[in-house]
């Protein structure tokens, strides 16, 4: 099963175990995905990262839908559920840099409006890009 924007997964839960020096992170879930953090804080907003980080970079047959509180309940051990939050999976998807021409002209007036709205250029160019294929249905 691979994960996809809109499916009806909305989180995982975690397994959070304090030692001498941090709090780790486990999903049970998902083999190989963990993390920590120096106290409960960190350790949660890192167990989020962790988890898109996973899911965008994750072969298909190794992601499992997640199971219930109840199906986790024998593990013993302190279950925190962790939302999928796609802002984060959009951010690890795979870039390509690329050059490209563009009249110097447009290229001002890109940058005139980028920097007024606080975006990178390269940000700027997608979000077009993406108007301008969904505008003619492509």
């Amino acid at each position: 099963m691979r994960w996809s924007k809109g499916e009806e997964m909305k989180q995982y839960y975690a397994i959070f175990k304090r030692n001498k020096n941090a709090i780790e992170v486990e999903f049970p879930d998902l083999e190989g995905c963990v993390t920590f953090g120096k106290d409960w804080d960190e350790a949660y907003e890192n167990a989020v990262d962790a988890l898109a980080a996973w899911l965008a970079n994750a072969q298909a047959s190794f992601i499992k839908p997640p199971s219930t509180h109840k199906a986790l309940e024998n593990l013993k051990a302190e279950l925190v559920p962790v939302p999928i939050d796609e802002k984060i999976i959009e951010s690890y998807e795979n870039l390509k840099r690329i050059n490209i021409i563009i009249p110097l002209t447009i290229l001002e007036k890109i940058d005139g409006y980028r920097k007024q709205v606080g975006l990178k250029r390269s940000t700027f160019l997608v979000h077009a890009a993406e108007e301008y294929l969904e505008r003619h249905q492509f």
